[in-house]
This record gives structure tokens, C-alpha cells and sequence, in this order.
């Protein structure tokens, strides 16, 4: 299916409190994916905004060393907001504060949206949709804690079990209690990621509130995010599972602005170069971490954490086995990429777009 030109071709800024989005096409924090390395990635690829990964706030607040790890940026990241998550209003506020005075993020986003049982089950994430009270009472505190230091983004589901939206009711409070932007997972938090994406409670909730909407979920090509923002309104979208080893998605929707096709699957050399880029960046950002902290080199270790990827990437080629079965093994970087380019030299065994997977905290 071909995606037909947007009947606008521009997403207009928008201001998020004293923070001006220029391109509203956002990339959804997503865990174990969304690190340093990949949202460098994506900017340069032509994404407007991001989030770091769910980052959790009693570990901010005790200074948790691997939970710092969370909120390391690059330099040549665009704007970044940090994304902290916690039920306990005190704990949040302190958080808050911490991020605000690192200096480092353009806006700060509180997670009421991840599905994992592990998450909301203790009331956090979207188990936050569970208990209203408690939700407005963090917004507010995580409000008062940055001081005007950051704009305040909250990240929601339409809803926690299926049939029974509360977000057109819950978003002028949320906006009362002092967000100024929401992102919306247009699902329920039991649906977690399956099913079809319901806009039409984007729509409500962007007709309850004045602060900006942004639209998340079924956004799953370039053109879903034109056809998201005419059917609801929203102001921006972000766009999760079908980024991942696809930066290429953002060039998509930049080209389509331009009034050009998005493009398909890119070439086997671009499709080499990207992965080459990509893993490069991933050691760049062990290389900077304490030796003491790593059981293996930084280079060994990058390779280990960049193996979500890789499969993603590899999706659909002829020779994916060949190089699935060492993906265990301790390898160079050198060593990897041989296997990598066996396997695209290989050829795709078709063009379909890899599967969905499930992120945790999307």
C-alpha cells in the first residue's frame, strides 16, 4: 500500500509552555531501545523531538548509578525531554527537581502510561489511571518542584481496561493540575500494544483541553502520521514500535511534508551504512562509562546491548540463521558487522515490514 500525499504537507510548531517544538514529529521512549545512541540516530534522520527511556524516580532520587545511566544525552541530540515514573508524589517531586537542575532536558514528561504488570501493578505507569487522586496529586507535585525551570509533559493511555475511556474526562484535569502537553497512547493499558489504535478518543481529548495533544499509537508508516493528525486534530504524533531500525521513518515523514514519497525499504549498502552508524554510536556511549562499571569492554558490551537491534534490522533476510546463531557470543564490533554484511548480501526474502514487538513503557 502506497501512502497517498497528506492534504497538508507541513506539521506546524508547537509551544509546550516557553518551548517551541518546531517539528512535531516525536520519537516515543521506548525501553532497552530508546538509549543515547539510537535517539542520535533518529534526530539526524530528521526526528523533531524524543524522550529518554522510563526512568524511575526513587532511583533518581538515591542517585542509583545504572538509573543515572538513563539520562545520558550526546551532543548532538535536538530536544529531549527526560521521562521520570512513580506514584509517590514526594519521591516525583524530588526527581523532578533533580532533572531540572542537570540542565540537560528541554521539557520534563511523567510515564502514566507504560502496561507492563510489573509497572502498573504497583500503581505506576498506567496504574496511575487507577487512582486519579493519586495521579493529579504527582502532576501537581512534579509541577510545583520544577518552578517554571521546565515545561510539564504527561504521557497517557485513553484508558485502563478496554471499554471504558476516561482520558476526555481526565485531560483538563491533568491540564488543571498544571501539564502543559499530553501524549496520548491512543490504547487501553490492558491492550498494552494489540488491537487497532482508537482515535477517536485522541479527538475527545483533544477537544477537552487548550494545552497541545500528541498523538501516539497506529502510527505504524509515515502517512499514519498525516492521517492521525486530520482524523483527531492532534497537534504532533510520536511514533514507537516502527522506528525501531527504522530511522528511516522520520526521512518519511520530512519527505512527505516536501510533497515526495516517503520511500520504501532503503538499499542494501544504505541499509549497511545506517547499522555501521548506529553501532558506532552505541560504543561511543560505553566508551564513556567507568571500566569498572562494565564486565567486558566497551566495545564488547555495545555489541551485546545492540543485538535487539540487529534482529530488527535483518528482519526478512535470506541468511538471518547464519548470523542469529553467534548473536550469544562475545564478538568484536568487526566481528559482527562480517556476519551482518554475509547476511544483507544474502538478499531479502521479502519486502514486508518486520513484526510488531512489545516495548516496555510505549
Amino acid at each position: 500500500m502506497t501512502d497517498p500525499a497528506p492534504a497538508d504537507r507541513s506539521f506546524p510548531p508547537i509551544a509546550i509552555g516557553q518551548l517551541v517544538v518546531p517539528h512535531p514529529v516525536f520519537l516515543a521512549p521506548m525501553a532497552a531501545y530508546t538509549d543515547a545512541a539510537f535517539r542520535s540516530l533518529c534526530f539526524a534522520h530528521g526526528c523533531g523531538a524524543a524522550v529518554t527511556e522510563m526512568t524511575n524516580a526513587y532511583g533518581l532520587m538515591i542517585a542509583h548509578r545504572r538509573t543515572m545511566r538513563f539520562l545520558e544525552i550526546r551532543a548532538d541530540e535536538g530536544i529531549l525531554g527526560a521521562q521520570i515514573y512513580g506514584s509517590d508524589p514526594a519521591v516525583m517531586a524530588e526527581a523532578a527537581d533533580l532533572v531540572a537542575s542537570l540542565g540537560r532536558f528541554a521539557f520534563l514528561d511523567i510515564n502514566a502510561g507504560c502496561p507492563m504488570p510489573k509497572i502498573r501493578n504497583r500503581g505506576d505507569g498506567s496504574g496511575l489511571l487507577r487512582t486519579p487522586d493519586r495521579f493529579l496529586e504527582v502532576v501537581a507535585a512534579v509541577k510545583r518542584a520544577l518552578a517554571g525551570r521546565l515545561p510539564l509533559t504527561v504521557k497517557t493511555r485513553i484508558g485502563y481496561e478496554p471499554g471504558k475511556p476516561v482520558v476526555a474526562e481526565l485531560a483538563p484535569q491533568l491540564e488543571a493540575a498544571g501539564a502543559d502537553a499530553l501524549f496520548v497512547h491512543a490504547r487501553y493499558a490492558l491492550d498494552r500494544h494489540s488491537g487497532p489504535a482508537d482515535w477517536k478518543q485522541l479527538a475527545a481529548a483533544k477537544a477537552a483541553v487548550k494545552i497541545p495533544v500528541i498523538g501516539n499509537g497506529g502510527v505504524d508508516r509515515p502517512g499514519d502520521a498525516f492521517r492521525m493528525r486530520e482524523a483527531t486534530g492532534v497537534d504532533g504524533v510520536m511514533a514507537g514500535r516502527a522506528t525501531i531500525a527504522n530511522p528511516w521513518f522520520f526521512d518519511g515523514v520530512r519527505a512527505m511534508e516536501r510533497g515526495e514519497s516517503p520511500g520504501g525499504l532503503p538499499k542494501a549498502s544504505v541499509l549497511y551504512e545506517t547499522l555501521c552508524d548506529h553501532l558506532k554510536r552505541e560504543i561511543e556511549l560505553f566508551a564513556r562509562r567507568d571500566r569498572k562499571e562494565l564486565k567486558h569492554s566497551a566495545e564488547v558490551t555495545a555489541v551485546l546491548a545492540f543485538r535487539p537491534h540487529v534482529v530488527r534490522y535483518l528482519h526478512g533476510f535470506r541468511e538471518f540463521r547464519t548470523l542469529a546463531a553467534h548473536l550469544s557470543e562475545y564478538q568484536t564490533a568487526d566481528e559482527l558487522l562480517e556476519r551482518v554484511k554475509t547476511v544483507i548480501d544474502g538478499g531479502r526474502k521479502c519486502d514486508a515490514p518486520p513484526p510488531p514487538v512489545a516495548i516496555p513503557g510505549a
